[in-house]
């Protein structure tokens, strides 16, 4: 099928208007056309100046976004794709190196071992100390691996980046059996990773966790997250303005909403909430592969010039 676009960003919203993005092509010499497609299409494999077939293992992991994603969407021959085939248990909190940047979030976090050393809030004091070692990881493995883009390979005249983006809106939906920390760290990693976040709670659930959320101390990492209280039944008619729903453990999901999600071909991100970000992370991103020919059969244009200046730079040091 073909369609006429009067402009890029009018092919770009036809192309996203679909639902469905696996692959999608561009050919153009253009930095600004190419920045502005590569921001905007909602693909899982990009390529710019090639064809659109062949991708490679590891170079252009394989997948999709939307329609065209299949249960969580981690990408085949990507760095996480082993993952979806695992369980995972933590018996010991992550270790975190040094983070470079701070934030609101993790200023809270410290804000509250502070509190706890002067011995505040010890009604919650085990599942603060969990959610604070999970901010700290969550943060680093922003900062090192899904907050940054990268190529394993280097080839001279193709670059393979490999991103990661928001996924949208999330929704965090709680359960009686839920602890303060898998509430807490759910928000807080779809928040990091620049999801919307919306909070939904069953109608009739009041505990210790609803409690400290209605609390000044929950004000903060909050912000101005929707709070819904909602049946089973509303959370399902909301699938279709929510990319994601994160429940806490496979046996709190409801029947009726795995069976509601099957039929609408929606994730339930149901694995167990943990403390290393490495791997919680992976629940609120999708992964992009981006495939760029910078080179003219062989020619590296103001790459070449761009080499040469580092070399005779890197010789004069």
């Amino acid at each position: 099928g073909v369609m006429r676009a009067e402009h890029l960003a009018h092919a770009v919203a036809l192309v996203n208007e679909t639902g469905f993005g696996l692959t999608s092509g561009l050919e153009s010499l253009d930095e600004r056309e190419q920045a502005a497609w590569k921001a905007g299409i909602k693909a899982g494999n990009l390529y710019l100046n090639r064809g659109t077939t062949g991708a490679i293992t590891l170079r252009q992991p394989f997948g999709g976004m939307g329609r065209s994603a299949l249960g969580a969407g981690i990408k085949a021959g990507g760095p996480n794709y082993v993952t979806q085939f695992m369980d995972y248990s933590e018996t010991a909190p992550p270790r975190v190196p040094c983070i470079q940047k701070e934030d609101a979030l993790l200023r809270l976090a410290l804000e509250w071992r502070r509190k706890l050393m002067w011995g505040q809030q010890q009604r919650y004091a085990e599942d603060l100390k969990k959610t604070i070692r999970a901010i700290k990881s969550y943060r680093f493995h922003w900062e090192t691996e899904f907050g940054v883009e990268k190529d394993y390979f280097h080839i001279r005249g193709q670059d393979n980046i490999h991103r990661y983006l928001p996924l949208g809106t999330v929704g965090i939906r709680l359960h009686r059996d839920d602890s303060l920390f898998e509430t807490l760290a759910r928000i807080a990693a779809a928040g990091i990773t620049g999801n919307t976040v919306v909070l939904s709670i069953p109608e009739d659930l009041d505990n210790t966790v609803t409690l400290f959320l209605d609390s000044s101390e929950a004000h903060d990492i909050l912000a101005s997250t929707p709070i819904r209280r909602q049946s089973d039944e509303a959370l399902i008619a909301s699938f279709q303005v929510l990319q994601r729903v994160r429940y806490a453990a496979p046996d709190r999901v409801p029947g009726p909403v795995l069976k509601a999600a099957a039929k609408t071909g929606d994730y339930i991100a149901r694995a167990p909430v943990l403390m290393e970000g490495r791997l919680e992370l992976i629940h609120y991103v999708q992964n992009q592969s981006v495939c760029d020919n910078y080179h003219r059969y062989g020619n590296l244009g103001a790459r070449t010039e761009l080499a040469a200046r580092s070399s005779k730079n890197s010789g004069a040091r």
